[in-house]
C-alpha cells in the first residue's frame, strides 16, 4: 500500500489535530494583524488630519479629501514613513497580545538574543546579499518581459520625497531597523515557533510564502520568497530569530544606501554605494562558498510525514484566508495598474 495511502496511527491523528488547531490559531492572528494594519492606516489618516487641520472628526472620508486636497503632504516621505512606523507597531502590539493569548509561550525563546545567534546573523550577511542580487536580476528581467508585452508591474517606491533630516531619519527608522524586526517576529518568529516543530520544511516554505505575498506586488514578492527561504532556514536551525533580523537589516541597509546617501546630498555617493555593494558582493560569494553545507536542513524525525504537514498546512482555512488576503492585494494593484 502506498505510504501516504496508509491509515494514521492514532498517535498520527492526535498529531495532525494538533496540527490543525495551531493552524487556525497562526492563521487567525496573521489575518487579524493584515486587519489591524488597515484599521491603524485609517486611525492614522484621522490623526494627522486633526493635527494639520485643527479640528476633530471621526469621518475618515472628510479625512481622505482634506489629505488628497493638501498631497504635498501625503507623498511626502515624513508621512509615508511615520505612518509605517505607526501602523505596524501598533499592528504588532496586538499580534503579539492574540498570540499569548492563543500560542502562550511559543514565541518567547526565538526572540532571545544570544552571542551564536548575532555570530551567525553576520556571517550570512554578505551571502545573502548575493543571493538578493541575483534574485533581483531574475525579478528584473521578469518584470521587462511582462512590461515589453504591455502589462504594468507594480512596485513600492522608497525614493525619498521632500528630502530633510527628518525624512531620511524616518526612512532609516523604518526601512531599515523597525520593518525588519517586526516583519521577522510576525512571519519568522511566529510562524517558525508553531510550525517548525511538526516539520522544518513546510513551516520554512509558508513562512516564506507568507514574507513574499505580504508585500503587495510581483517584484518584491519573488525577490522576498528567495530570501525569505534562507532567513527561515537559518532561523530554524538557529531556533531564533536573532540571525534573520540581522540579515534583513543588512539586506534593506543595502537596498537603501543609495537612495539615502543621495538625499542626504554626500558627494560621490554613486561610487561610494557601489563598491560597498561590490565589495558585499565578493565576501559573500567567499563565505557562501566556504559554509554553503551550514545551510543544510537536518529534518527531525516527526510524527507526520513531511508530505502529511505541509498538506494539512496549505488546506487549513485560516492559513488559505490569510494566503488570498496576500494575493487580493496583489492582484488588485495588478488590475489598478493595467
Amino acid at each position: 500500500m502506498d505510504i501516504a495511502k496508509r491509515p494514521l496511527t492514532p498517535e498520527q491523528k492526535e498529531e495532525k489535530n494538533l496540527l490543525a488547531l495551531d493552524c487556525y490559531k497562526l492563521g487567525a492572528v496573521l489575518v487579524l494583524y493584515q486587519i489591524m494594519t488597515y484599521v491603524f492606516n485609517y486611525v492614522y489618516y484621522l490623526a494627522v488630519y486633526i493635527y494639520y487641520n485643527g479640528s476633530f472628526t471621526l469621518n475618515v472620508n472628510e479625512a481622505m479629501r482634506y489629505l488628497r486636497a493638501n498631497e504635498k503632504i501625503i507623498t511626502s516621505t515624513s508621512f509615508r514613513m511615520a505612518g509605517n512606523i505607526s501602523v505596524t507597531f501598533l499592528s504588532l502590539t496586538v499580534a503579539m497580545l492574540l498570540m499569548h493569548i492563543f500560542l502562550k509561550g511559543q514565541l518567547g525563546g526565538w526572540m532571545k538574543p544570544t552571542k551564536q545567534g548575532v555570530r551567525t546573523g553576520l556571517l550570512w550577511a554578505a551571502p545573502n546579499h548575493v543571493v538578493n542580487m541575483f534574485s533581483t536580476m531574475v525579478v528584473t528581467f521578469l518584470v521587462d518581459m511582462l512590461s515589453s508585452g504591455g502589462i504594468t508591474v507594480p512596485t513600492s517606491d522608497f525614493t525619498i520625497v521632500q528630502p530633510s533630516k527628518a525624512a531620511v531619519l524616518l526612512q532609516i527608522a523604518y526601512v531599515i531597523i523597525a520593518a525588519p524586526l517586526i516583519e521577522e517576529i510576525i512571519y519568522r518568529g511566529m510562524i517558525l515557533s508553531v510550525l517548525s516543530k511538526y516539520g522544518k520544511m513546510p513551516a520554512i516554505l509558508i513562512s516564506a510564502l507568507c514574507f513574499g505575498l505580504m508585500h503587495g506586488n510581483i517584484p518584491q514578492a519573488a525577490g522576498a520568497f528567495i530570501g525569505g527561504l534562507i532567513y527561515a532556514a537559518i532561523a530554524v536551525e538557529s531556533r531564533s530569530i536573532v540571525p534573520s533580523i540581522i540579515l534583513h537589516i543588512f539586506n534593506n541597509l543595502l537596498a537603501e544606501l543609495s537612495d539615502i546617501t543621495e538625499a542626504m546630498g554626500l558627494k560621490n555617493s554613486a561610487d561610494i554605494v557601489a563598491i560597498i555593494l561590490i565589495a558585499a558582493a565578493f565576501v559573500g560569494l567567499v563565505i557562501g562558498f566556504v559554509c554553503i553545507r551550514q545551510l543544510y536542513i537536518k529534518e527531525e524525525e516527526n510524527v507526520l510525514t513531511t508530505s502529511q504537514v505541509r498538506t494539512e498546512i496549505f488546506t487549513n482555512p485560516a492559513i488559505i484566508a490569510c494566503l488570498c488576503i496576500f494575493v487580493g492585494t496583489i492582484i488588485s494593484g495588478l488590475v489598478k495598474a493595467n
